[in-house]
């Protein structure tokens, strides 16, 4: 009652602030004077903003704008693991994986509990083979494999090379190269509504994070629109705490900047807010690693060919390729198990063959997230795990993998790999990974008004700053693909905006 009772308090209070600052800063806007001028400007750059600027460029937009507050740009998306979760690529149809449209609705609505809103669920699936086409034009580089992350009814993940920054850094080239102006240390503190809509920007320059201190204020026009990329706010404490209580301690796998001031500011001119309280927790995370590191990309090979025990019981609890908020929920139940003197993190382990292949494994045994126990006794006495359960459960799952028993868990077998020593394990702790609420926005990217429920505008938004695609709890690799879909989509109306005139 009282979580619901708060969101009511705070949609309640950014609707009143809405009307207030809509009314009153269109009056004002006539009067301001603009400093710089563009055609599109973007807030934000990492997957969204930089596929925001590709979109724009493709169009025929001439002078583009991304401002990025931090000193690198990049965002979470230069720090994520850049997997990119679509239908019909062109590496699925090569390694004759079925998979359809449809296939990806089924499963969002699956993980997202029916929470996702249809049409850019629908958008999102029908546009994201595109996605392969851009990164293709762009430079993106892939390893030949594709993969199934949890939730997910197909192998149907791409995989960079380097994580997000080999999609980050291509698309920042390219868009260098098309005189997109990168402008880094430059935070956006104010949008500026005039009687056309949103007409441009107040601008900080040299913004200096966290300390607030900057070296200039400026206007910016934007003659098409502002484009919102803004991410998540997982470390904004004070805002997580308003929305969701209960996540208010969790630490968060978000890079620093990670905070709601644009979003703050989106609410203040009556941007519609949609499911604000929800957050997803990423159930691959560990407690011997900081936020989201190699670890958790190594988990990912882990659970799709290893198992994930309770050490109380030496059993497995959970179907290890589960959509996120299934499994993170899974592992909190074993987490209640701890006592005063001995918290019971859930394991995580597998073979050796599996790290043969496994991104982030190198880096993680390095680190020590990853132990490698020579034999079963060892591994259990490393966890104090009883022995003799363990065997038991080892050899169960040997026989789910050898086809001589069903699973239980019903978890699907892409690699069926015996499971035998030496094994190499991670402790788990899910940690707060992605915002699932924020701005409501229609197919098209346009942000919508919480007064007219109709778009605002010369207004557009795109990936973690946006709700309603994912629902309740989103699959792996579908936010860098939601990023780039609706990135593309945003730059390409704000551009056409601009091409009017």
């Amino acid at each position: 009652m009282t979580e619901r009772l708060n969101r009511r308090q705070l949609l309640g209070a950014a609707a009143a602030v809405g009307v207030a600052a809509v009314t009153g800063e269109a009056s004002a806007a006539s009067k301001k004077k603009w400093d710089q001028t563009y055609d599109v400007v973007i807030i934000g750059s990492g997957f969204a903003g930089l596929a925001a600027a590709y979109g724009a460029v493709k169009t025929g937009a001439k002078k583009i704008l991304i401002l990025e507050k931090m000193p690198a740009s990049g965002g979470c998306s230069v720090m994520s693991g850049g997997l990119m979760s679509l239908p019909l690529s062109r590496k699925q149809k090569e390694k004759g994986i079925s998979d359809s449209v449809q296939s990806m609705v089924d499963d969002m609505y699956k993980a997202g509990r029916g929470f996702n809103h249809p049409a850019l669920v629908r958008k999102f699936a029908e546009d994201a083979p595109l996605v392969y086409d851009m990164i293709s034009e762009v430079g993106v580089p892939l390893l030949d494999k594709v993969i199934r992350l949890g939730g997910h009814s197909a192998q149907r993940a791409l995989v960079p090379e380097h994580q997000g920054s080999s999609i980050v850094e291509p698309f920042y080239k390219w868009n260098k190269a098309h005189g997109v102006e990168i402008r880094n240390k430059a935070m956006a503190s104010a949008f500026i509504v005039g009687p056309k809509g949103v007409e441009g920007v107040e601008v900080k320059e040299g913004y200096a994070f966290p300390e607030g201190k900057f070296a200039r204020k400026i206007n910016i026009r934007a003659r098409g629109g502002v484009v919102v990329a803004s991410g998540g706010w997982g470390q904004d404490r004070a805002f997580i705490r308003a929305t969701m209580p209960a996540y208010a301690l969790l630490e968060a796998t978000s890079q620093p900047g990670a905070t709601a001031d644009t979003l703050r500011a989106l609410l203040e001119i009556g941007a519609l807010p949609t499911m604000l309280d929800m957050y997803q927790l990423g159930p691959w995370a560990s407690p011997d690693e900081k936020g989201a590191g190699p670890g958790s990309y190594f988990a990912d090979y882990a659970f799709a060919e290893g198992i994930a025990v309770d050490p109380k019981t030496a059993r497995r609890f959970m179907n290890e390729l589960a959509d996120r908020r299934t499994r993170a929920d899974a592992q909190l139940e074993v987490l209640k198990k701890s006592t005063k003197d001995n918290t019971n993190y859930p394991v995580v382990f597998c073979g050796e063959e599996t790290t043969t292949r496994a991104e982030g494994f190198k880096e993680a045994y390095k680190a020590g997230c990853v132990r490698k126990d020579d034999t079963l006794e060892a591994l259990a006495k490393r966890y104090g795990i009883d022995a003799a359960e363990l065997k038991k459960q080892i050899d169960e799952y040997n026989e789910i993998v050898a086809g001589k028993r069903a699973d239980p868990f019903k978890k699907p077998l892409d690699v069926k790999l015996e499971l035998k020593p030496p094994f190499y394990s991670m402790r788990l702790l899910p940690k707060l990974h992605y915002c699932m609420g924020g701005i409501a926005i229609t197919p098209m990217a346009e942000v919508m008004s919480f007064k007219t429920l109709k778009p605002i505008a010369g207004l557009y938004a795109a990936g973690e700053v946006t709700g309603g695609v994912h629902g309740m709890d989103r699959l792996g690799g579908c936010s860098s693909v939601d990023c780039l879909v609706f990135g593309r989509q945003a730059g390409i109306c704000a551009a056409k905006r601009a091409l009017k005139g």
